[in-house]
């Protein structure tokens, strides 16, 4: 019965990392060659109250702030400048109680999810 109760307990852990992040927020991410970043709002509606924090990826895993944007609207398509800090970012995107996290090395972005990186389709 133990066995049942912390498996279940550990199901509905899992459910609950997968279900606070957002699947349908979606940034695109350009790279224009002068140590910026151009990050685009990628979905069809506005984000109200958006902010974008972005970290740089240290070794072993340890990350440093690196730039935080806070946007009262964010227009579809509109794009937004952000240093790039590092060769690794992490982007944490939060609107409307939602939030979707991303990374960014070699030119793609990739959807973080727990601890694993997806790659995004371009």
């Amino acid at each position: 019965m133990r066995l049942v109760v912390r498996l279940s307990l550990g199901l509905f852990f899992i459910i609950g990392l997968v279900a606070c992040d957002s699947m349908e927020l979606m940034i695109e991410v350009r790279s224009p060659e002068d140590g910026w970043l151009e990050v685009v709002n990628a979905n069809d509606k506005v984000w109200k109250d958006a902010r974008l924090v972005v970290e740089v990826v240290e070794s072993e895993g340890t990350t440093r702030p690196c730039d935080d944007k806070r946007l009262a609207r964010w227009e579809p398509g509109e794009r937004i400048r952000v240093p790039s800090c590092g060769e690794k970012l992490r982007l944490t995107l939060t609107t409307g109680g939602e939030t979707a996290r991303f990374s960014y090395f070699d030119d793609h972005l990739y959807r973080r999810i727990g601890r694993k990186e997806v790659p995004i389709a371009r």
